[in-house]
């Protein structure tokens, strides 16, 4: 505990006594997280959830910044309810997703004053996507384990694996944010970003097909260096 808080000490006295020209420096590093919610259709297949992200920039300009990013976003499970055509009772189903993204883009400065500033943005990437579904089955289990105290073999519910997919898809997004300088070396920003990505085309059981587009909308708290 003790070289924790010293560890803890000593990072902010690195954030605190940095020297002036470190905020001069063109290159910058960031990292945050937040929360990913897809929106549109997505929306109506798969639940909010975590996301973090890394990227690097180079300030061209005193407003404008280049920069390369990687996301990482693990959407939540949402259950649905489907109709079978072949038998009376309906199905329950389970969609869960994970969407990498990697890619990059312009950032403008357009407002600036003491420590804070609001910029906007823009950008383009590739989007890899991976989507699987589960349905609720019955399964002979046997499991012993204590620190989940249950020890039997027994029939029990399951989840069975029905569908696995991956597609990867270019993209774009735009978005804005907010900055507050905690120092010469460290500075907190908040972002809130929109990201369509275009998608294959998928049959449909009637005929025609369907664009498996995806919108999402996550928000970023973190540090840029």
């Amino acid at each position: 505990m003790k070289r924790m808080i010293g560890g803890l000490f000593l990072v902010g006295l690195i954030l605190m006594s940095s020297p002036a020209s470190a905020s001069d420096k063109p290159f910058s590093f960031s990292i945050g997280g937040g929360i990913a919610t897809p929106v549109g259709g997505v929306g109506e297949s798969l639940g909010s959830g975590g996301q973090v992200t890394i990227g690097a920039g180079f300030r061209v300009r005193p407003q404008i910044t280049v920069f390369g990013e990687y996301n990482f976003s693990s959407l939540g499970s949402k259950e649905l309810t489907v109709p079978q055509p072949l038998i009376t009772d309906a199905e329950s189903f389970s969609g869960n997703g994970w969407y990498q993204y990697a890619g990059g883009g312009v950032t403008f400065t357009p407002w600036q004053s003491g420590k804070s500033s609001v910029y906007v943005l823009g950008g383009a990437g590739v989007y890899y996507r991976s989507v699987y579904v589960t349905t609720p089955a019955t399964g002979l289990v046997t499991i012993c384990r204590p620190d989940w105290f249950i020890c039997f073999p027994t029939a029990v519910t399951v989840d069975e694996v029905v569908a696995s997919r991956n597609t990867t898809d270019p993209g774009v997004s735009f978005g804005g944010g907010f900055t507050y300088r905690l120092s010469d070396l460290a500075s907190f920003f908040v972002e809130a970003r929109y990201h369509y990505v275009w998608g294959p085309a998928v049959k449909n059981p009637s005929g025609g097909t369907t664009d498996a587009n995806a919108q999402y909308f996550p928000i970023t708290f973190g540090f840029r260096f």
